[in-house]
């Protein structure tokens, strides 16, 4: 960065005191700008023509730069100018720990033969190429050659959902698929079966690469398959010469993200991308030929992309395919490839921090940034990067894939502080617009507009001959200038803090997530005509509250409101399910008929909306505002004489935050959970002074069946042992995690197929009355004799979710010595704790503590001793490390003690293993373990996390069981 200001300074004979003044001049006089920076940067790149003239128009829709240049991105990011051909160029890291490395003439020579192979199957510049990829060598190799023929390319990662590629490779109707073919472990579907089933809707193809040379599906009759392993064993016929295109071919097709309607395919240009990531990695970035750059990503994010042409400065990219099945995973890349530059979330560095993982207990001595982007970066991630793993600059980058870069980024010179990006990017004049204007004082939040043209600007939008699409989405709510979407906030030292996007994102409870995903879930339930998903802030409340407008006639009863909840459950996940239903007449709009979902969250929040006279009907926040269920949080209360049915019902809809509540809705499917089901039985008790178990929700989930219960002379349900659901034959017996209750397995019951009855083990102590147990061995006799009340003889079948399963492991080696038959045991991930000699334990902790101490700040050193002696004095326990919903605190002690006191004897039988591969932070991998206790243990891999074997994945674990209960 000095060195390029030097250079301008030189060359218009102007002084920049600081960065600001070299950014007023860079978007004033923009045209000389991106002039001077291409006589700075041009020498490398494969650059040729006149570059007069800069820019051709003045407005940001219509601008074109350089329409005399051509340019050549492939050959501009393998030249061997500014890095020889025995440089180092790719890093290639795999999740077996596998590492390969290419050097820029190695890959160049790859490039040069595989695009010459592709010229010989029919490639030609403006062709479409769509590829499906894993992040390694080999994709950067195929991508390059894409590129260097001038066809037009467009990358998605293996994990990707049919539909999801369909969308957005069938509208390109392209002339290649590229694909990686072998499978791996982590992989979710086999890459062919993925392939074979996109296929059909890809009819203009003309062939199928396999980029690994590993078998593809059944192809089309007349469809040709290549190898590009074969490709590079030999010779191709021509040589390849390396052809130059206009500056403004389109280079990559990029699409949104589709939270708001079928993903959108964004076309860029070659020669603006290559020079806006060049201006971002030489300047912004720092980086400089011969370093190391790590960015997290996939080949289906722009991030790719952007890290891909960090070889135009010289730099080695390093990749990673594999999964992230350790808090400590990125890191130990970092520092093993003595990576410079390390790209992140804040989603991975949330995850390190709450595992209490420290990174400086690595190698990281070449590191010198820290670069996050995908979301907001908070202040506490900043404090935590350079407190625990070392003291760099870390870098907020904020853009987005509509410019294939950065609108605020890093300065190598500049400070950082905490929650800010450095700087605004050189050339680009982002402002925070207020009413369809910039604040006076530069300075404030709002839009982020770009108000000057720059390169890296779309040519627009695949199949919009006209530009319409393209005009609706950037330019037609402030007319003549880029608006991009997102909320900025600029502040006076000329940093940027992000604050998401306009539309409403929302981020509740560390899940984040677009409404656009629950609004096409809505509109296919009938009485639903409009709808709004905001957050709700207000009084510390963290709760997503869903504005539905009705059709005429139609109510907000119970039986809609399941079907809101279990609909938007089943097609997305319980976390996209909002708190609260409200019904209101009208959702606020502003004059031009856009939704405000900024004035909707003032009302429901208590607020008034900022600019009121915006909207076309005001009128409506404050019935919003009015609403029963936000002012007081509770549903009218049934009257003195009404029915022990109707008081319940008033009950149930106070405690689960509905309108109202029918005598035959389920608990379950109206979204109860644990933390509900203690308030609906207290309720209960109060109404009936009936005091119920948890228990009997799982026996009577409906409010007629819960006043049957507690208005019969029978005695109240087991405690521990309780249905879950009827059928015939031999019962499943489910263990309870750290929750202490099975309820957060409903969805995985519900989801089997087996005719057998399931019943629920539920923990000791959850009613408050009985003192919890201390030790799994202690609960597997307990809940043995339960559940021999039950079932008096075998054989058994057993599960166990989490923490569950090590107690129906431990229950089913009882059986075992009692040569009672065991046909099922099926353990859904649960972890074991590893053993240390005390003294290594406690020397490793103490070490690490004292460490965390010496680069603490004073104040935060002081904060950090006072809170271990606050929790030493008052004997407080540790967080829960695994749960759901916690229980009551003596519970959870019961149940952390015996989690981490339980070693899992030899077991001479058959387990099967539902293993989430997606490791929980800070835990180690389970398998070994079990390996070793189990004399033989089938696993079944799922991809994803832990607790979403009870949730998103739910479905797929009940398959799972239906299979081992099936085959017994």
């Amino acid at each position: 960065m000095a060195a390029f200001t030097g250079f301008v300074e030189k060359a218009t004979g102007l002084r920049f005191d600081d960065y600001e003044a070299l950014h007023a001049f860079s978007v004033r006089e923009f045209r000389q700008f991106w002039s001077l920076f291409l006589q700075w940067c041009r020498a490398p790149l494969a650059v040729a023509g006149d570059a007069e003239p800069v820019c051709v128009g003045d407005e940001v829709e219509q601008a074109r730069f350089f329409p005399l240049l051509q340019v050549s991105y492939a050959d501009s990011l393998l030249n061997l100018s500014i890095a020889p051909a025995e440089a180092p160029a790719v890093t290639e890291c795999h999740g077996d720990g596998t590492v390969s490395r290419l050097t820029r003439g190695e890959l160049r020579d790859r490039v040069a033969r595989l695009a010459a192979h592709l010229a010989a199957a029919g490639i030609v510049e403006g062709d479409r190429v769509v590829a499906v990829l894993r992040n390694d060598a080999s994709a950067i190799a195929v991508a390059l050659a894409v590129t260097a023929m001038g066809a037009t390319l467009s990358t998605a990662a293996p994990d990707m959902g049919v539909q999801a590629l369909k969308d957005r490779f069938a509208p390109l109707k392209p002339k290649l698929l590229i694909a990686h073919f072998a499978p791996q472990p982590f992989d979710d579907l086999p890459p062919a079966e993925r392939v074979a089933q996109l296929l059909p809707h890809l009819p203009g193809l003309v062939g199928v690469l396999s980029v690994d040379g590993a078998g593809a599906p059944p192809l089309p009759a007349g469809l040709p398959l290549f190898n590009a392993p074969e490709w590079l064993s030999r010779e191709p016929e021509i040589e390849f010469a390396w052809p130059r295109f206009h500056f403004n071919h389109p280079l990559f097709a990029m699409f949104s993200s589709g939270t708001t309607g079928k993903p959108k395919c964004i076309v860029h240009g070659a020669g603006g991308t290559l020079l806006e990531h060049v201006k971002e990695h030489r300047l912004h970035c720092d980086l400089r030929p011969g370093q190391r750059l790590y960015f997290h990503t996939s080949c289906g994010w722009m991030m790719w992309n952007w890290q891909l042409s960090a070889l135009a400065s010289g730099v080695e990219v390093v990749t990673y395919d594999g999964p992230i099945d350790s808090v400590d995973r990125l890191w130990q890349l970092v520092a093993r490839e003595h990576v410079n530059a390390f790209g992140t979330s804040p989603g991975y560095l949330k995850m390190c921090e709450e595992a209490g993982f420290e990174p400086h207990t690595l190698d990281l001595s070449a590191l010198h940034a820290v670069m996050s982007t995908g979301a907001v970066l908070h202040d506490r991630q900043f404090h935590w990067v350079t407190q625990n793993a070392k003291e760099v600059p870390v870098q907020s980058i904020s853009g987005g894939t509509d410019i294939i870069g950065c609108f605020v980024l890093g300065h190598p010179d500049r400070a950082v502080r905490a929650g800010e990006s450095q700087c605004r990017s050189l050339g680009l004049d982002v402002q925070a617009w207020h009413d369809g204007a910039s604040a006076p004082e530069k300075t404030g939040m709002g839009q982020l507009v770009c108000a000057t043209p720059f390169p890296s600007r779309p040519i627009g939008f695949h199949d919009d001959a006209d530009g319409s699409r393209f005009h609706a989405a950037y330019f037609s709510q402030n007319p003549g200038v880029w608006t991009h979407g997102d909320l900025i906030e600029l502040t006076p030292e000329g940093g940027a803090r992000m604050h998401g996007r306009c539309d409403g994102v929302l981020n509740v409870r560390g899940t984040k997530f677009h409404p656009g995903e629950v609004y096409r879930v809505l509109a296919g339930i009938p009485g639903i005509v409009d709808a709004m998903l905001v957050q709700r802030q207000a009084a510390g409340l963290q709760q997503v509250v869903a504005l539905l407008v009705l059709a005429p006639g139609r109510e907000l009863d119970t039986e809609l409101a399941a079907r809101v909840r279990t609909g938007i459950r089943d097609a997305l996940s319980s976390a996209h399910v909002p708190d609260l239903l409200l019904d209101v007449p009208a959702l606020p709009v502003t004059h031009n008929g856009k939704p405000s979902e900024s004035a909707a969250r003032a009302a429901v929040d208590g607020r008034e909306a900022a600019n009121l006279a915006a909207l076309r009907n005001p009128q409506c926040l404050d019935v919003i505002a009015k609403h029963p269920l936000l002012r007081t949080g509770e549903a009218a209360a049934a009257g003195e004489d009404s029915s022990l049915i109707d008081k319940l019902c008033a009950s149930w809809a106070t405690s689960l935050g509905l309108p109202s509540v029918g005598p035959d809705d389920n608990f379950f499917a109206l979204g109860g959970n644990s933390l509900a089901a203690a308030r609906v039985l207290r309720g209960v008790q109060a109404i009936t002074g009936v005091e119920l178990p948890l228990t009997a929700l799982l026996q009577a989930p409906t409010v007629r069946e819960l006043a049957a219960l507690a208005e019969s002379r029978s005695p109240p349900p087991s405690p521990l042992v309780a249905p879950m659901r009827a059928g015939i034959g031999r019962p499943l017996f489910l263990v309870h995690g750290l929750s202490g209750t099975v309820m957060e397995c409903w969805p995985l019951v519900q989801g089997l197929r087996t005719e057998r009855p399931v019943w629920g083990v539920q923990a000791v102590g959850l009613d408050g009355r009985h003192a919890p147990l201390r030790s799994v061995t202690e609960m597997a006799t307990t809940y043995l004799a339960e559940i021999r009340r039950v079932q008096p003889s075998g054989p058994y079948a057993l599960s166990g979710f989490s923490f569950g399963g090590l107690v129906a492991f431990e229950i089913a080696r009882q059986l075992e010595q009692m040569q009672e038959r065991v046909d099922a045991v099926v353990l859904l991930d649960p972890y074991l704790q590893r053993d240390l000699p005390w003294w290594r334990e406690h020397g490793e902790r103490a070490w690490l503590a004292l460490n965390r101490l010496a680069r603490m700040s004073p104040p935060a050193r002081r904060d950090y001793l006072l809170a271990l002696w606050s929790r030493w004095r008052h004997r407080q326990p540790a967080p829960l490390p695994i749960v759901v919903d916690e229980p009551a605190p003596d519970v959870r002690d019961g149940l952390t003690q015996a989690l981490s006191e339980y070693r899992a004897p030899h077991y001479p039988g058959t387990v099967a293993f539902v293993h989430a591969t997606q490791l929980l932070p800070g835990y180690v991998d389970p398998m070994p373990g079990w390996r070793a206790a189990v004399k033989e243990l089938q696993v079944f891999e799922l991809e994803t996390g832990h607790l979403d074997l009870v949730g998103s994945h739910a479905m797929a674990v009940a398959r799972i069981l239906d299979r081992v209960l099936q085959s017994v």
